[in-house]
Protein backbone atom coordinates (compact mmCIF):
# COMPACT_ATOMS: atom_id res chain seq x y z
CA UNK A 1 0.00 0.00 0.00
CA UNK A 2 1.47 3.32 -1.12
CA UNK A 3 -0.55 6.34 -0.08
CA UNK A 4 -0.41 10.01 -1.04
CA UNK A 5 -0.97 12.29 1.93
CA UNK A 6 -2.77 15.51 1.04
CA UNK A 7 -3.32 18.09 3.79
CA UNK A 8 -2.92 21.76 4.61
CA UNK A 9 -0.79 22.73 7.60
CA UNK A 10 0.47 25.74 9.46
CA UNK A 11 4.24 26.30 9.55
CA UNK A 12 4.49 23.93 12.55
CA UNK A 13 2.63 21.12 10.75
CA UNK A 14 -0.55 21.72 12.73
CA UNK A 15 -3.63 20.58 10.83
CA UNK A 16 -6.61 21.09 13.12
CA UNK A 17 -8.42 22.40 16.15
CA UNK A 18 -11.57 20.95 17.70
CA UNK A 19 -12.23 18.63 14.76
CA UNK A 20 -11.93 21.36 12.14
CA UNK A 21 -9.24 22.66 9.82
CA UNK A 22 -7.19 25.66 10.95
CA UNK A 23 -8.03 27.70 7.84
CA UNK A 24 -9.85 27.49 4.54
CA UNK A 25 -8.06 28.78 1.45
CA UNK A 26 -10.24 28.69 -1.65
CA UNK A 27 -7.43 27.90 -4.09
CA UNK A 28 -6.14 25.12 -1.82
CA UNK A 29 -9.59 23.54 -1.60
CA UNK A 30 -9.94 23.81 -5.39
CA UNK A 31 -6.54 22.12 -5.83
CA UNK A 32 -7.55 19.37 -3.37
CA UNK A 33 -10.72 18.72 -5.38
CA UNK A 34 -8.89 18.64 -8.72
CA UNK A 35 -6.18 16.27 -7.46
CA UNK A 36 -8.50 13.84 -5.66
CA UNK A 37 -11.33 13.79 -8.23
CA UNK A 38 -12.04 10.31 -9.64
CA UNK A 39 -9.53 8.80 -7.20
CA UNK A 40 -9.73 7.20 -3.75
CA UNK A 41 -9.83 9.22 -0.53
CA UNK A 42 -9.09 7.55 2.80
CA UNK A 43 -9.98 9.22 6.08
CA UNK A 44 -10.71 8.60 9.73
CA UNK A 45 -14.16 8.82 11.27
CA UNK A 46 -13.73 12.31 12.70
CA UNK A 47 -12.53 13.65 9.36
CA UNK A 48 -15.58 12.07 7.70
CA UNK A 49 -17.88 13.63 10.29
CA UNK A 50 -16.25 17.03 9.66
CA UNK A 51 -17.13 16.91 5.95
CA UNK A 52 -20.11 19.09 4.97
CA UNK A 53 -23.23 17.30 6.24
CA UNK A 54 -21.04 14.24 7.01
CA UNK A 55 -21.47 13.16 3.39
CA UNK A 56 -18.98 11.41 1.18
CA UNK A 57 -16.95 13.55 -1.19
CA UNK A 58 -18.58 13.31 -4.63
CA UNK A 59 -16.91 11.65 -7.62
CA UNK A 60 -14.35 9.88 -5.43
CA UNK A 61 -14.30 6.49 -3.75
CA UNK A 62 -14.53 7.32 -0.03
CA UNK A 63 -13.04 4.90 2.51
CA UNK A 64 -13.44 5.57 6.21
CA UNK A 65 -11.20 3.71 8.65
CA UNK A 66 -12.84 3.48 12.06
CA UNK A 67 -12.93 0.92 14.87
CA UNK A 68 -16.70 0.82 14.44
CA UNK A 69 -18.23 0.20 11.03
CA UNK A 70 -20.10 3.21 9.67
CA UNK A 71 -23.25 3.14 7.59
CA UNK A 72 -22.17 4.95 4.44
CA UNK A 73 -24.39 5.57 1.43
CA UNK A 74 -21.79 4.91 -1.23
CA UNK A 75 -18.47 4.82 0.61
CA UNK A 76 -16.67 1.95 2.22
CA UNK A 77 -16.19 1.51 5.95
CA UNK A 78 -13.23 -0.55 7.17
CA UNK A 79 -12.11 -1.24 10.72
CA UNK A 80 -8.43 -2.21 10.38
CA UNK A 81 -5.33 -1.54 8.29
CA UNK A 82 -5.46 -5.12 7.00
CA UNK A 83 -9.06 -4.63 5.89
CA UNK A 84 -8.07 -1.33 4.24
CA UNK A 85 -5.27 -3.05 2.32
CA UNK A 86 -7.62 -5.86 1.23
CA UNK A 87 -10.29 -3.39 0.10
CA UNK A 88 -7.78 -1.28 -1.85
CA UNK A 89 -6.53 -4.47 -3.53
CA UNK A 90 -10.11 -5.29 -4.57
CA UNK A 91 -11.18 -1.87 -5.85
CA UNK A 92 -7.81 -0.69 -7.26
CA UNK A 93 -5.89 -3.85 -8.22
CA UNK A 94 -3.85 -2.20 -10.98
CA UNK A 95 -3.24 1.03 -9.05
CA UNK A 96 -4.95 3.05 -11.78
CA UNK A 97 -6.37 5.41 -9.18
CA UNK A 98 -4.30 7.40 -6.71
CA UNK A 99 -4.98 6.54 -3.07
CA UNK A 100 -5.12 9.77 -1.05
CA UNK A 101 -4.93 9.93 2.73
CA UNK A 102 -6.82 13.09 3.72
CA UNK A 103 -6.73 12.93 7.54
CA UNK A 104 -7.07 13.17 10.36
CA UNK A 105 -4.03 13.40 12.50
CA UNK A 106 -4.39 10.04 14.27
CA UNK A 107 -4.85 8.19 11.00
CA UNK A 108 -1.91 9.99 9.38
CA UNK A 109 0.30 8.92 12.28
CA UNK A 110 -1.04 5.36 12.16
CA UNK A 111 -0.46 5.05 8.41
CA UNK A 112 2.80 7.06 8.32
CA UNK A 113 4.91 4.16 7.05
CA UNK A 114 2.53 3.66 4.10
CA UNK A 115 2.86 7.25 2.87
CA UNK A 116 4.96 7.37 -0.28
CA UNK A 117 4.19 10.93 -1.37
CA UNK A 118 2.89 14.00 0.44
CA UNK A 119 1.18 17.01 -1.13
CA UNK A 120 1.26 19.62 1.60
CA UNK A 121 -0.03 23.18 1.56
CA UNK A 122 1.92 25.11 4.18
CA UNK A 123 0.86 28.56 5.36
CA UNK A 124 3.51 30.94 6.64
CA UNK A 125 1.87 31.25 10.05
CA UNK A 126 1.93 29.28 13.27
CA UNK A 127 -1.37 28.90 15.09
CA UNK A 128 -1.37 28.86 18.88
CA UNK A 129 -4.57 26.88 19.33
CA UNK A 130 -3.83 23.63 17.55
CA UNK A 131 -4.73 20.19 18.87
CA UNK A 132 -3.81 18.06 15.85
CA UNK A 133 -0.39 17.83 14.20
CA UNK A 134 1.32 15.60 11.70
CA UNK A 135 5.07 14.91 11.71
CA UNK A 136 7.22 17.66 10.24
CA UNK A 137 8.27 16.34 6.84
CA UNK A 138 11.24 18.73 6.65
CA UNK A 139 12.66 16.98 9.72
CA UNK A 140 11.96 13.42 8.53
CA UNK A 141 15.08 11.95 6.91
CA UNK A 142 12.87 9.49 5.01
CA UNK A 143 11.30 12.29 2.94
CA UNK A 144 12.67 14.87 0.54
CA UNK A 145 11.11 17.89 -1.16
CA UNK A 146 10.71 17.23 -4.87
CA UNK A 147 8.84 20.43 -5.72
CA UNK A 148 7.93 23.72 -4.14
CA UNK A 149 5.58 26.30 -5.64
CA UNK A 150 5.99 30.02 -5.68
CA UNK A 151 4.47 31.80 -2.67
CA UNK A 152 0.79 32.69 -3.00
CA UNK A 153 -1.31 35.10 -0.96
CA UNK A 154 -4.89 34.49 0.16
CA UNK A 155 -6.65 37.86 0.54
CA UNK A 156 -9.58 36.50 2.52
CA UNK A 157 -7.40 35.02 5.30
CA UNK A 158 -4.38 37.29 4.82
CA UNK A 159 -2.15 34.22 4.57
CA UNK A 160 0.94 33.45 2.51
CA UNK A 161 1.27 29.81 1.47
CA UNK A 162 3.13 27.38 -0.74
CA UNK A 163 2.40 23.95 -2.19
CA UNK A 164 5.06 21.32 -1.49
CA UNK A 165 5.49 17.82 -2.81
CA UNK A 166 7.50 15.42 -0.68
CA UNK A 167 8.55 11.94 -1.76
CA UNK A 168 9.69 9.08 0.42
CA UNK A 169 13.33 8.28 -0.19
CA UNK A 170 13.94 4.77 -1.47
Amino acid sequence: MKLTLIVATDKNFGIGINGDMLFYIGDDLKRFKELTMDNIVIMGRRTFEALPNSKELPNRTNIVLSRNKLDLKEGISVSSIDELEDKLGEINPNKEKEEFLIGGGNLVNTLWNYIDKALITIVNKGYEEVDTHIPNLFNDENFEVVSESEEFFDDKNQLKYKFYEFKRRV
